[in-house]
C-alpha cells in the first residue's frame, strides 16, 4: 500500500485548489484501497472507460498517463476525436522529446501560443524550458523563473498541480546541476525521489543524481548509482540496465580510479578505463579514429596525451557547446592531475 497522502496538496497548497478532477478522485480511492501498480492500472481502465469534454478532465487524463510512462496509451488517447487540439499538439511535443526532436524552430513555435487554462498554462511554460533544455541551454529557466512559479501557484486542480510541481522540482535539479550547483541540485532530486514516482522515472532521478554527486567523491556516486541499478533490473529494462553498466558505472569507476573489475563494451568509456590503468596507446589509437571528438572524448584525449591546451579547449566547449558548467569541471580535474 503506498502512502496516498502524497498526492494530496497541503493544507497552504489546497487553497488554490478550485476543484478536484474525477480522476484526482478515483486515483486517490484507489491508492487508499490498492498496491500502486493495481491503483495504476484501475486508474488507467477508468481513463478508457470515460470521454471526457470538459478540459481539465481531458488534461488529468493526459498527465496521469504521460507522468506514468504510459506513453502508448497516451498516443492512442490523445487523438480521439474528442481531445482538443491545442491540448494534444502540447502533449505531442512532450512525445517528441523523447525521440529528440527539439528544435529552435519548436522553440519560437511554442513561444508564439498562449494557453489560459492555469494548468495548460504552466506546463505549457515547463515545455518551453523543456525545449530549451534539449537544446543545451541550461540557463533559460533563469528567463522564465518567476513566471514558472506564478503559474505553479495558480494551478486549481490537484492531480494537475501534483504532477506538475514533480516537473518543476525536476526542472530546478537540472538547472541547478547543470549550472554547477550541486548541493541545490541535489536537494531537489531527492524531493523527486520521496513523491510517487513512476519506477523509470524514480531511475532516472538516482541515475542523474549519482552523475551529480561525481565530484563528492566515489561512494556518493555509487550510491544512488547503484539504488538506479536496482530499479532498472526490478522491471527488467535492459537499455537502462546498460546505460547504469556500460557507460555511468565505468566513468565514475575511471574518474576516482577505482576501475578493479569494471569493463564495458562502450568504446568510449573503455579508452577512459584504460587511460587510467595505463594503456594509454590503446585509449589515444582509438581517439584518433574518431572523425569530431565531443567534449567528453576531448578530455580524455586531453588526459592521455598529458595536454593542457586540449583540456582547457574541452572545458570551454562544453560551455559554448552545451552550456553545461557540471561537466565542464571535468577536463579541469583532469588539468590538476596532469600538474601534480
Amino acid at each position: 500500500m503506498v502512502n496516498y497522502k502524497l498526492i494530496e496538496p497541503s493544507p497552504l497548497t489546497s487553497l488554490q485548489m478550485n476543484r478536484s478532477s474525477s480522476l484526482y478522485t478515483i486515483y486517490l480511492n484507489n491508492l487508499k484501497r490498492y498496491s500502486r501498480i493495481e491503483a495504476l492500472n484501475q486508474t488507467r481502465d477508468f481513463i478508457f472507460a470515460h470521454t471526457p469534454d470538459q478540459l481539465s478532465e481531458q488534461i488529468a487524463s493526459m498527465e496521469f498517463l504521460y507522468m506514468n510512462d504510459l506513453f502508448d496509451d497516451l498516443t492512442c488517447w490523445m487523438n480521439q476525436p474528442c481531445i482538443r487540439k491545442d491540448v494534444s499538439f502540447l502533449y505531442s511535443i512532450l512525445m517528441d522529446r523523447r525521440q529528440r526532436k527539439s528544435t529552435m524552430d519548436r522553440v519560437h513555435q511554442l513561444k508564439a501560443i498562449r494557453f489560459t487554462n492555469p494548468s495548460m498554462h504552466c506546463l505549457h511554460l515547463f515545455t518551453l524550458v523543456y525545449s530549451y533544455y534539449d537544446l543545451k541551454m541550461y540557463t533559460a529557466l533563469d528567463k522564465y523563473l518567476d513566471d514558472c512559479e506564478i503559474a505553479l501557484r495558480a494551478v486549481d486542480e490537484p492531480l494537475m498541480y501534483y504532477y506538475l510541481n514533480q516537473r518543476y522540482q525536476e526542472l530546478l535539479f537540472q538547472h541547478y546541476w547543470k549550472t554547477d550547483n550541486s548541493i541545490l541540485a541535489s536537494r531537489y532530486a531527492y524531493k523527486m525521489i520521496n513523491t510517487e514516482l513512476s519506477p523509470k522515472r524514480k531511475y532516472r532521478m538516482y541515475h542523474h543524481l549519482a552523475l551529480c554527486l561525481l565530484f563528492d567523491g566515489y561512494n556518493s556516486a555509487i550510491e544512488p548509482l547503484s539504488k538506479a541499478l536496482e530499479i532498472a533490473e526490478r522491471i527488467n529494462e535492459r537499455p537502462l540496465i546498460d546505460s547504469v553498466l556500460h557507460r555511468s558505472l565505468p566513468f565514475i569507476s575511471a574518474f576516482h580510479h577505482k576501475t578493479e573489475g569494471v569493463t564495458t563494451p562502450d568504446p568510449v568509456e573503455n579508452a577512459h578505463l584504460c587511460i587510467v590503468k595505463g594503456d594509454v596507446k590503446r585509449a589515444k589509437d582509438f581517439l584518433r579514429t574518431l572523425p569530431v571528438l565531443t567534449p567528453f572524448q576531448e578530455s580524455y584525449m586531453g588526459l592521455a596525451e598529458r595536454d593542457e591546451d586540449r583540456l582547457n579547449l574541452a572545458h570551454k566547449r562544453f560551455i559554448t557547446e552545451r552550456g553545461d558548467h557540471f561537466f565542464a569541471r571535468v577536463p579541469l580535474e583532469f588539468l590538476k592531475r596532469i600538474q601534480s
